[in-house]
């Protein structure tokens, strides 16, 4: 491709010249394009493989960059304060699931905890609620409702108890209703001019969780109380699914949801009901549930995509692995320790307006922090200018997250017995906040890949995935026994040279052991140790 070197090189110098910079990561070209010149993006994108070539001193797989498939990286469970470190490390080795799958619900729970009560103020104009969408991906099997199920138990026991008060409010109730009524038949009768007797209000129930997805019935509950709602799902596709349609005429519900997701005002008109117009001001809804890959890159799809929804979710697809039987439980004392984690979070109070009415009350950020948090929007919005379209929106919403999550911590840490923690966000929460927010951002890359790729890619991922399992290592013969997709020798060994050829890995050969035998032909992943000299076949 000698031809291209000269037009080639002169794009180079001409792109260099206007601020753009190049480097090769692994099989990828990577360029950052400075404000202005992001007219450089579709020219380079057009071009990469030759670039790539010129840069790199040689052609990249198959004519070009072969996109990188990572490493899942563990949870960064330091990051989540005491005791709810302890306790979801605990949770998920008694499961047997991986920590993202109790960490993730866990942090939409104690969001929900905080409710509206709590805002962060990064300044005057700006702040963000305590409010988290979280998806845990992974294929049937892999314990995601259980790890839900450890990780909501608690704010299910705060509703069990608000479910049971609420029977024994609607009981008296029922007798003041009645005793009202007699009081009121009285009062019709004398024409006196005293005023009538006082109407009892019925009880609401405070709600802390729901199933229900649609938005007129979450208006309601909304409507009632103050402090926001979770929708917790097993099983997000139904969810995903009936979001964007149109609901009995009505219109779509997906600009609402993204309202709740800032906890924006929504208001829902009605053509039945005794209220035909419901206006919440502070419509804080999180949400949090689980769901497979193929069904998450089917409920997605470029809709979602662009109207910002996907962008908003914080996902986690941990990388499968064999669950063994472990009598382990967690600590009682842990559970409690979590349990009054909650209990105080759900004691918060509200600010009030001039008028009485509920308020968040912002918390603002310590010197240390700010100091921090500018530093890292900077880099963050240099970073963001990197990715293309989808990741970029991601890549925004996970500022929001980076504050909300300084919140959790700060307000967890003064519910743990820090009465200090209370007056500002500190460093130290912030800094965890980053760490964390920076660890979605890689993860995003992964989940992302699922909505790009091409079959050949998916096959790829796939099969790597289930080689690091085994430790980085197969031969054909392992795919044959292991997966039926390579049944044949034919189908196996053609599956492991199309993996050397996109420099995924490469061939070694293995002694025979101690007791003879022909060498053994075995594929290693790039990052993969290189077997010992007799190890025998992988």
């Amino acid at each position: 491709m000698s031809v291209f070197i000269v037009p080639i090189a002169d794009q180079i110098r001409k792109a260099q010249d206007d601020g753009v910079e190049f480097r090769i990561d692994g099989d990828e070209l990577k360029f950052r394009t400075p404000p202005g010149k992001e007219h450089w993006r579709d020219k380079i994108r057009s071009i990469s493989a030759e670039i790539f070539e010129h840069l790199n001193g040689g052609p990249p797989p198959n004519g070009k960059p072969h996109p990188a498939i990572e490493k899942y990286k563990p949870f960064p469970i330091h990051t989540l304060p005491s005791p709810i470190c302890d306790y979801v490390e605990s949770a998920a080795g008694a499961i047997g699931c991986d920590c993202s799958f109790v960490a993730l619900p866990t942090l939409a729970g104690l969001a929900r905890a905080i409710g509206n009560r709590r805002v962060i103020r990064l300044k005057r104009t700006w702040t963000e609620p305590a409010i988290i969408w979280a998806a845990i991906v992974g294929k049937s099997g892999t314990h995601k409702t259980p790890a839900m199920q450890s990780a909501l138990k608690f704010l299910a026991a705060k509703q069990a108890e608000s479910i049971a008060k609420h029977k024994d409010d609607l009981a008296e109730f029922g007798q003041e209703r009645a005793q009202y009524e007699k009081e009121l038949a009285v009062w019709k009768k004398s024409r006196t001019e005293e005023k009538p007797p006082w109407e009892p209000e019925e009880p609401t129930c405070n709600r802390f969780t729901t199933s229900d997805c649609t938005i007129e019935a979450l208006a309601m509950l909304l409507s009632k109380q103050f402090d926001g709602l979770l929708v917790t799902r097993d099983e997000l596709a139904s969810w995903l699914g009936g979001i964007g349609k149109y609901q009995g005429g009505k219109g779509a519900d997906t600009g609402d949801w993204l309202s709740a997701w800032s906890a924006q005002p929504i208001t829902i008109d009605r053509k039945s009901g005794l209220k035909k117009m419901i206006h919440v001001p502070h419509a804080a809804v999180g949400i949090v549930g689980g769901i497979q890959p193929g069904i998450l890159r089917a409920a997605i799809g470029r809709e979602h995509m662009q109207d910002g929804l996907c962008a908003r979710l914080l996902m986690a697809k941990p990388e499968s692995k064999p669950v063994t039987w472990t009598d382990d439980v967690v600590d009682p004392q842990i559970e409690l320790a979590v349990s009054e984690v909650f209990s105080r979070l759900l004691d918060l109070d509200p600010a009030a307006n001039e008028f009485g009415e509920s308020e968040p009350f912002p918390i603002d950020l310590s010197p240390e922090a700010r100091i921090t948090w500018i530093d890292y929007y900077n880099r963050h919005r240099v970073e963001l200018s990197d990715h293309d379209d989808d990741l970029a929106a991601a890549w925004s919403k996970l500022e929001a997250y980076t504050a909300r999550f300084a919140l959790i911590f700060q307000l967890v840490t003064w519910a743990g017995g820090d009465a200090s923690a209370a007056a500002s966000i500190s460093d130290d929460s912030m800094l965890a906040a980053i760490e964390l927010s920076d660890w979605f951002g890689s993860e995003a890359k992964r989940v992302y890949r699922l909505f790009t790729e091409s079959e050949e890619d998916e096959a790829y991922r796939i099969l790597i995935e289930w080689i690091r399992r085994r430790g980085g290592r197969a031969t054909a013969r392992d795919l044959q026994r292991n997966l039926s997709k390579y049944g044949t020798s034919d189908l196996a060994n053609e599956a492991l040279e199309g993996l050397v050829k996109a420099r995924y890995g490469r061939w070694e050969q293995v002694r025979p052991g101690p007791k003879g035998g022909q060498p053994t032909r075995v594929f290693l992943l790039t990052d993969a140790p290189t077997p010992t000299e007799h190890s025998g076949t992988a």
